[in-house]
C-alpha cells in the first residue's frame, strides 16, 4: 500500500526541499499540528535530491521502517539558474512491501514530469505562481493553484483504490499507471506434460505468434502431451516445449498430466472448499455431463437417467476417489452412476480447480540383473579404451537414446517406420511382421539397459512410457520380468 508521495525540488536558497506531499503533514509536518510523520526527512534529504552524476537512476531508501524510491530527474538547460532543475517525485512504501511492481510505476511519473517540464516547463513556472503554499507552510495546501498537489492526491487515491491510475492532466497530457504484479517464471516443462489452453490467444494480427507456436496450435488440445505433439506438428521438442512455456508465463495455458485408465487420483484439501461452493459444483456439473445414450459406460436400465448429475453424485464420486484406486477399478465400481458423466472432463475439472491430484507411480530399483553386459549396448563396429573417461549422460540425452535404439531396432527387425497410422503414431509400435515379432527378443537387452536410467524413484511411469514408446502396462510388464532386476513399484 501506498503510505505518502512527495514532489521534492533543490531550491537556491533552502537546498533539497519539499513542494507537495500528500497526505499533508506526511513528512514535513506543519507548524500547527503535534502528528508524528513517517520519516526525518532531514535524514535523507540529500539522497532525495543527490549529486548530478547519481540522477535519472532508480533510487531506493529504507528508513524508519519505510521504504521510499524514487527517480531522480536532472534537466540540463541555460534557462535555469545553474543551468540545471532537479527534482524528484518519490513514493513511500513499507519497508516489507515488494517494491519490484513499483518500480516501473515510479519511473514512469518521474518520466511524465520530466516530460512536463521539458515541452511546456509547467514545474518551473508553478514555482512563481502568487499563492503557492509550500508543504508545512501555514494553509497548506493551497486551493486551486497548480497542477502538482491535484496529480499527486489522484496518484496516491486512486493507486491505493484501484492499483491503477488514468488523470488528465490537460488537453494534451494523460497520465496512466498501472500496479502489475511480477509473472513467476514457469517451471521447465516436459515432454509428458499436457499443455491445455485456459483462454482463447489473440490472433495472429493481435499477438505475434511465432511459427513453433502456428504448427503447434491446432494441437493443444488437453489429450495429447508435448512429445506427441511435436511428432504430429513435425516441430523441434525443444520449441515445443520453450513455445508451450511462453503460454504458461502469459496465462494463457495450464500442464496436465496424462489422463489413462491406469491413473490414481485422490482429492486434496481444497476439496473441502469444493464441498461448500455450490456454484462451483453447479459448473462442473454442466461440465462433465453427457448424454447417457451417447457415452459408453452407460448400462442399460428401467428408469430413465437424468443428463445432468446431481451435486449429491459428483461429491459421492470425488471422495471416492482414494490413493490406489485406478481409473479403470473407479469406473467399474461406480459404472451406474458415472453413466452420463464424461469420466475425462470429470478428472480434469478436479485437476484445473485444484482439489484433485495425481498420484503418479515411480519405479526404485532393488537389486540389479547381472546378465546385461555393456556389450549389450555397445555401438557396432567400433571398441572404446579401458582407460577413456565417458561423461555422465543428462536428462535430455536418455530421450534421444531411447528414439534413436527404437529406430535402429525398427530399421533392422522390418518395423513400419515411421508409423503409417493415427494409432501407430499413438503408440509408438505400428504393425509388426512375422519377422519383426520373432527378432524381438534381440532387443531387449538394449533396451532394458536403457530403462534403468530411471529405476532410481525419481522418474513417474508417463516420463517412461512417453520416452520409450510404450504404454504403462508394457513398462510394468517389463520392469516386473525380472530381466533388469527386482524393481519396486510405488506410489506417491
Amino acid at each position: 500500500m501506498l503510505q505518502a508521495i512527495f514532489y521534492a525540488r533543490f531550491d537556491l536558497a533552502k537546498g533539497p526541499s519539499i513542494i507537495h506531499q500528500h497526505p499533508p503533514n506526511s513528512v514535513i509536518p506543519s507548524a500547527t499540528t503535534q502528528d508524528s510523520t513517517l520519516l526525518n526527512f532531514n535524514d535523507i534529504s540529500a539522497y532525495v535530491i543527490p549529486d548530478y552524476e547519481f540522477c535519472n537512476l532508480p533510487l531506493s531508501i529504507a528508513t524508519h521502517g519505510s521504504r521510499m524510491l524514487g527517480y531522480p530527474i536532472s534537466i540540463e538547460d541555460t534557462k535555469y539558474a545553474r543551468n540545471r532543475f532537479t527534482f524528484n517525485v518519490c513514493f513511500l512504501l513499507d519497508e516489507e512491501d515488494d517494491v519490484r511492481p513499483w518500480t516501473q510505476v515510479v519511473k514512469k511519473t518521474a518520466m511524465f514530469f520530466r516530460a512536463m517540464e521539458e515541452e511546456s516547463s509547467l514545474l518551473d513556472v508553478e514555482e512563481e505562481l502568487s499563492g503557492l503554499i509550500w508543504a508545512g507552510d501555514k494553509g497548506y495546501p493551497a486551493k486551486d493553484i497548480g497542477i502538482v498537489y491535484p496529480l499527486l492526491e489522484a496518484v496516491f487515491e486512486q493507486m491505493n483504490a484501484y492499483k491503477e491510475v488514468c488523470v488528465r492532466v490537460d488537453d494534451l497530457r494523460v497520465l496512466n499507471l498501472r500496479l502489475s504484479r511480477p509473472r513467476e517464471i514457469p517451471a521447465e516443462v516436459h515432454g509428458w506434460d499436457v499443455p491445455l489452453l485456459t483462454r482463447q490467444l489473440p490472433s495472429p494480427a493481435q499477438w505475434t505468434w511465432d511459427l513453433a507456436l502456428a504448427k503447434i496450435h491446432p494441437h493443444i488440445d488437453g489429450i495429447k502431451h508435448v512429445r506427441r505433439i511435436a511428432e504430429l506438428a513435425d516441430v523441434e521438442i525443444r520449441l515445443v516445449k520453450r513455445t508451450v512455456r511462453e503460454l504458461l508465463y502469459h496465462e494463457r495455458a495450464i500442464l496436465l498430466d496424462i489422463f489413462h485408465f491406469q491413473a490414481i487420483y485422490a482429492p486434496t484439501a481444497d476439496f473441502a472448499w469444493f464441498a461448500k461452493d455450490a456454484a462451483m459444483q453447479e459448473e462442473c456439473a454442466n461440465y462433465i455431463a453427457v448424454d447417457p445414450t451417447k457415452n459408453g459406460l452407460a448400462i442399460h436400465s428401467d428408469h430413465q437417467t437424468s443428463p445432468t448429475p446431481t451435486k449429491e453424485t459428483i461429491l459421492a464420486l470425488y471422495a471416492s476417489l482414494t490413493p490406489g484406486l485406478t481409473v479403470q477399478d473407479f469406473l467399474l465400481a461406480k459404472q451406474t452412476e458415472l453413466s452420463n458423466i464424461d469420466i475425462r472432463r470429470f478428472i480434469t475439472f478436479g485437476v484445473i480447480k485444484g482439489f484433485l491430484r495425481r498420484i503418479h507411480k515411480y519405479a526404485l530399483a532393488i537389486t540389479s540383473s547381472t546378465h546385461i553386459t555393456a556389450a549389450a549396448i555397445e555401438p557396432t563396429g567400433g571398441s572404446s579404451s579401458p582407460t577413456k573417461t565417458t561423461k555422465p549422460r543428462t536428462d535430455d540425452a536418455i530421450p534421444r537414446d531411447i528414439d534413436r535404439a527404437w529406430r535402429k531396432a525398427a530399421l533392422s527387425s522390418g518395423w513400419a517406420t515411421p508409423p503409417q497410422t493415427e494409432k501407430a503414431l499413438a503408440t509408438g509400435s505400428g504393425s509388426l511382421s512375422k519377422s519383426a515379432r520373432s527378432g524381438e527378443g534381440s532387443n531387449h537387452s538394449e533396451s532394458d539397459e536403457l530403462a534403468r536410467h530411471y529405476l532410481n524413484g525419481q522418474h513417474c511411469l508417463d516420463e517412461v512410457c512417453v520416452n520409450m514408446h510404450a504404454s504403462e502396462r508394457k513398462i510394468v510388464e517389463r520392469l516386473q520380468s525380472g530381466r533388469i532386476g527386482e524393481v519396486l513399484l510405488f506410489n506417491r
